[in-house]
């Protein structure tokens, strides 16, 4: 497998056995600069074991993700391909997640895909999430769907991917009467980052704590809580190269401060950010209140604490 990969892109930058990752140079990167014997980015990432790659650089101007087998279709040849076909062990093509999930429900429906009939479960779902003001662009961005069947029937389901683009969890909510308003799968929460392929690790993240703050805040990461994962939190000191801005719930500015102080080192020292919210208010819902205009209000609101903090 790595003779293969080594043949279509060159020599690995990195690689870590245990997860299957392989780091290498670019080709189209390296192309545009003139550089025929790579950029040294690295950015340019496989993971054989999920049968993926994706270049952090260019993947949306280029096209330059998806399977392995895109991938020595487009960089390899026939020789190549069939080598691959025969010796790939099929673990790497089926192999369930260990922390998240790997699918959706069988019953979930996309609410971009339009019935041929009228659903009133589908309108319902639209309603709910209208009165959030999540419109139908986010609606389509994010893949948001619902089930009418099924132990997530009568929900609105909401995907997370990984950073290869792949299924890792989902979040239900309930858009009728329903006592137990979120209904989420088993999975280990701190393995995963809730739909990381959509960070633009170039421009300022911002650190949410529920997935509909996540929805109508851009380049959020939702922690699914108040407290930051280890996975998270080596991810943002490993990748971005902005600001990071912190900005939870109104009764969660404490959390905020020790989460503050928490990140404020290392490669993100003196880059990160905190938004105090109006009490009452997370960002979920300035939005469904204010709108676009209420939401750049508090944007920019955000602030560097003072050192040493107390």
């Amino acid at each position: 497998m790595i003779y293969i990969l080594d043949t279509c892109l060159g020599e690995a930058r990195k690689h870590n056995e245990s997860t299957g990752q392989i780091a290498y140079d670019c080709p189209e990167c390296s192309l545009s600069k003139g550089m025929d014997g790579g950029d040294g980015k690295g950015n340019f990432e496989v993971n054989y074991k999920k049968n993926v790659y994706k270049c952090w650089s260019c993947a949306e101007l280029n096209g330059t993700k998806g399977s392995i087998i895109k991938l020595i279709k487009h960089y390899g040849n026939d020789k190549l391909l069939e080598e691959y076909k025969i010796f790939k062990p099929d673990v790497f093509m089926h192999e369930p997640s260990i922390h998240g999930v790997d699918k959706l429900p069988d019953e979930f429906i996309p609410l971009s895909k339009v019935p041929d009939k009228p659903c009133k479960h589908r309108n319902q779902a639209l309603t709910y999430l209208y009165k959030r003001r999540i419109g139908d662009e986010m609606i389509k961005k994010y893949d948001i769907g619902y089930c009418i069947y099924g132990k997530y029937r009568f929900r609105v389901i909401i995907p997370s991917k990984d950073e290869f683009g792949q299924i890792n969890f989902f979040v239900s909510r309930a858009y009728g009467k329903n006592n137990l308003k979120y209904l989420n799968p088993q999975a280990d929460k701190t393995k995963l980052i809730f739909n990381e392929d959509k960070i633009d690790w170039d421009s300022t993240v911002y650190l949410v704590e529920g997935v509909f703050d996540h929805i109508v805040l851009p380049n959020s990461i939702p922690m699914l809580g108040k407290f930051i994962t280890t996975k998270l939190f080596d991810r943002l000191q490993e990748r971005a190269n902005a600001y990071v801005t912190i900005l939870l719930d109104d009764d969660a500015y404490e959390d905020g401060i020790n989460l503050y102080k928490k990140l404020n080192v290392g490669n993100l020292y003196s880059r990160i950010r905190i938004i105090k919210m109006p009490q009452g208010f997370d960002i979920s819902l300035v939005n469904e209140r204010y709108g676009t205009r209420g939401l750049k209000k508090i944007l920019k609101s955000r602030t560097r604490l003072k050192e040493p903090i107390i």
